[in-house]
């Protein structure tokens, strides 16, 4: 049976809209992390294969995702953008060990995410629209319609109340300093955690 005791860690969630540089933020600030073994990058699994320029990833087909997540294999799922997501069921186990997760998360997902972890905090990456649209059009991925059509569907961000904190960060410019201001961020929230006794 699953200890329902309050996790000794946090998930951060990073959410923002496509394009506003969420992965490289991350990759970057992960980079100056390697000195914190308490902070971990969450390794998702989505329906999309493996380009080697996005997120490193573990890619499934549509049929085995649906598998492992009916049978429970995730603690975390996902819609967005005709993909799949999901956390591994192990990342709870790593946030209730007393662990910091950083999850690149939906805006839809949230709710769930503080429904299942307890408290988590969210980082808010985002950039102005024209930035958006340069940076996904850079993919090469989309057309102009179909990136329109991206666009279009974004949601606003619903700060749950059960945040630990929310900090928002524009990524309009060079990723190196707003890199920086995510890691110093990661750092301070070290001091949150709850160790087991």
């Amino acid at each position: 049976m699953r200890d329902d005791r309050r996790p000794q860690g946090l998930l951060v969630a990073v959410v923002g809209p496509s394009g506003a540089g969420k992965d490289t933020l991350i990759r970057l600030a992960f980079e100056g992390l390697t000195d914190e073994p308490r902070i971990e990058l969450a390794r998702r699994t989505i329906t999309r294969p493996q380009d080697g320029e996005t997120e490193d990833h573990e890619s499934l087909d549509a049929d085995a995702f649906a598998n492992v997540e009916a049978a429970g294999g995730f603690c975390l799922t996902w819609r967005a953008h005709g993909l799949a997501y999901g956390l591994p069921l192990a990342i709870e186990d790593r946030v209730r060990s007393g662990r910091i997760v950083v999850a690149n998360l939906s805006r839809r997902s949230l709710a769930d995410a503080v429904a299942r972890f307890g408290r988590i905090a969210v980082v808010e990456i985002t950039a102005p629209r024209a930035v958006l649209v340069e940076r996904i059009a850079a993919r090469g991925r989309e057309s102009a319609d179909e990136i329109e059509r991206r666009l279009a569907r974004q949601v606003g961000l619903d700060i749950p109340a059960r945040c630990e904190s929310a900090l928002r960060i524009d990524n309009s410019g060079p990723p190196g300093p707003n890199a920086k201001i995510l890691r110093d961020h990661l750092r301070g929230l070290v001091a949150s955690i709850r160790h087991p006794d």
